[in-house]
């Protein structure tokens, strides 16, 4: 009896490291993505940015449909580093992102997309993750 106990108690300590190595592979590998995109150069950072750079300011509703279009690329692209990944909002306050989070998904993409009117213009404003990425798109509606 003692030596069946001694085991379980054994096994349990086995069971346990098992699950602190599976921990600690996880932090390593979720801090291994942060700092990978905390290590791009600023060419790096320009490069990446200049998809969406074009796209700020006052826009007719055919280049926010492109943007968006744009968008919906880039996230499928980036689907394995959420860190990359770009949130779009058609609302009045700029939503903020944290690098776990997903970017905005295709079919609210194309929701958004389908309100869009060609004949309307839209500012188009960015949000800039700690590393000088754009992670953040707010469209709104210019009321002219």
């Amino acid at each position: 009896m003692e030596n069946a106990s001694k085991a379980l108690i054994i096994a349990g300590a086995i069971l346990l490291s098992i699950a602190i190595i599976g921990i600690g592979m996880y932090i390593y590998t979720t801090a291994q993505q942060t700092i990978q995109s905390a290590n791009m150069s600023q060419q790096e950072i320009t490069t990446y940015n200049s998809t969406f750079v074009k796209y700020e300011g006052k826009q007719n509703g055919s280049n926010v449909k492109a943007l968006l279009q744009t968008v919906r690329s880039h996230n499928a692209a980036n689907k394995d580093d959420n860190s990359k990944q770009v949130i779009v909002s058609t609302g009045n306050s700029m939503p903020t992102k944290k690098d776990s989070d997903q970017g905005t998904q295709d079919g609210d993409l194309s929701t958004m997309s389908a309100g869009i009117k060609a004949g309307y213009r839209y500012n188009v404003a960015f949000g800039y993750s700690p590393y000088g990425l754009i992670n953040v798109i707010q469209i709104t509606q210019v009321t002219e």
